[in-house]
């Protein structure tokens, strides 16, 4: 990742790359979601396109999670925020409760022969659990997003190559 290359990390700069963490996360929860919905009622291998699609999603969901933890164990022991310190220290439990409910819904989906309904809104209920863990981080990200073109130039360069480095699988 190339943001780990940076020898530091400012406020702005870590909370940009949190927004770009969350922001990511939802969409690739939600993508799952839609493609799951697609095949609900269906039998397994009946709709590879959107088995691709959920697959896809599913992990995607796993290396964000990965990212995120990357770059907190990077810069979070030499973070001192202004506002918000516990998303830098609850960022291992979060990401490790993250990455349990993933694995969870990802095993539910694995076992199963079908798309059930239930397995669908099980799945559903797990990503939105999974999103709600990061609640700390969403807020701070809708307060950054409130000041649009007041954010400082560092954020939005943060921003955007955290979110190249997530879109880089």
């Amino acid at each position: 990742m190339r943001i780990t290359r940076y020898p530091s990390l400012s406020e702005p700069q870590f909370l940009a790359c949190a927004a770009a963490f969350v922001d990511s996360l939802a969409g690739e929860l939600n993508a799952a979601t839609i493609a799951l919905r697609r095949l609900e009622g269906q039998a397994k291998g009946a709709a590879f396109a959107y088995e691709m699609t959920l697959d896809s999603h599913r992990y995607g969901a796993l290396i964000v999670l990965d990212r995120w933890a990357t770059l907190v164990a990077a810069f979070g022991p030499h973070l001192r925020l202004s506002r918000c310190q516990s998303i830098v220290e609850a960022a291992p439990e979060r990401v490790g409760a993250a990455e349990r409910i993933l694995a969870a819904a990802n095993t539910l989906i694995d076992s199963a022969d079908r798309y059930s309904a239930a397995l669908v809104e099980a799945c559903a209920l797990a990503f939105h659990s999974l999103d709600t863990t990061f609640r700390e981080e969403r807020a701070e990200a809708a307060g950054s997003a409130a000041l649009g073109p007041m954010l400082p130039e560092e954020y939005t360069a943060a921003r955007r190559i955290f979110l190249e480095d997530l879109a880089a699988r």
